[in-house]
């Protein structure tokens, strides 16, 4: 009896011991990742969809993807985003940030409104009457989500060594272009020690020669091609000065469009950008230490 109970009682030890040890294990683990800031280009066909995490877990959430040929569905943020969120254990998006208000950049961003607490949205505050953003203002009221109009020279600083710059649009927004919502996208770079990233929405050629005369520092070293690889954007004086070694283009498969155009890619080729796109890639995933980065796509076999 005293030897079963002793038995028993090593059993036990043997249990919580092994508890203290996981859990050692699973703190250091988390603690090597609070080190890195991940940015997920997520695979959203014809739209624009990034996620980022910081190294204190802090969360954004830059466009939602959408379908410009359905208007009223919610299918891309119920089917693609909000699934995603949930596997990576998302119940918060500090930071929800509408570039412009088109279909497929807004659409998706409805159900995360209303299905997730969300901290602030940064919106270009452009009129527009597509009914996706009109429920997403419409939510934005409901839910009294703390709201903010972006303008160049805005800073989020995030506490653990990540910032967002506002690069565009600026405080006197820009008219007459081809397409002055494409134009007045945010442009948002953020950086981490002496790693970068450049998110440009669909801003095209006319809005990044804005942004360079104002003589705002754009050097990046991971660049999302504007408006889905269209020739209208990324112009050869645009990646002279951001000097990016990797191109993320954000496009749908066979889409209409032509995106992204042969001009656009060989321009980025004559710039030496590696090229990843979430047509061919599916999502692609960077993960940024302060010095360094590294870059995985769903599509990528495990010997890669």
């Amino acid at each position: 009896m005293l030897t079963d109970k002793l038995r028993a009682h090593k059993e036990r030890l043997a249990i919580v011991s092994l508890a203290v040890i996981a859990a050692v294990i699973w703190w250091q683990a988390l603690s090597r990742g609070e080190r890195t800031f991940s940015v997920w280009f997520l695979d959203v066909g014809q739209g624009d969809c990034i996620f980022l995490r910081t190294p204190s877990q802090r969360t954004i959430l830059v466009d939602g993807g959408g379908r410009s040929d359905k208007p009223y569905s919610d299918l891309m943020g119920m089917k693609v985003v909000t699934p995603i969120l949930r596997r990576e254990a998302v119940n918060r998006i500090d930071v929800v940030v509408l570039t412009h208000p088109h279909e497929d950049h807004v659409q998706g961003l409805v159900p995360v409104l209303r299905d997730f607490y969300v901290g602030m949205v940064l919106d270009p505050g452009i009129p527009h009457g597509s009914e996706s953003y009109r429920r997403f203002l419409s939510l934005i009221e409901k839910r009294r989500i703390p709201y903010r109009r972006a303008t160049r020279g805005q800073v989020i600083d995030f506490g653990d060594g990540v910032r967002a710059q506002v690069l565009h649009p600026p405080p006197v927004r820009l008219s007459g272009t081809r397409d002055d919502a494409n134009n007045n996208s945010i442009v948002l770079r953020l950086t981490y020690g002496k790693s970068s990233v450049l998110l440009t929405g669909d801003a095209d050629a006319k809005a990044e020669g804005d942004i360079l005369a104002s003589g705002i520092h754009v050097r990046s070293d991971v660049l999302k091609i504007a408006h889905h690889g269209s020739d209208s954007a990324a112009s050869d004086q645009w990646l002279d000065a951001v000097r990016a070694r990797l191109a993320v283009i954000s496009v749908g498969r066979s889409n209409p469009f032509g995106h992204p155009s042969r001009r656009l890619l060989d321009r980025l080729s004559a710039h030496r950008m590696d090229i990843r796109r979430t047509d061919r890639d599916g999502a692609v995933i960077v993960r940024f230490s302060p010095n360094s980065f590294s870059v995985r796509t769903s599509m990528q076999s495990p010997k890669d």
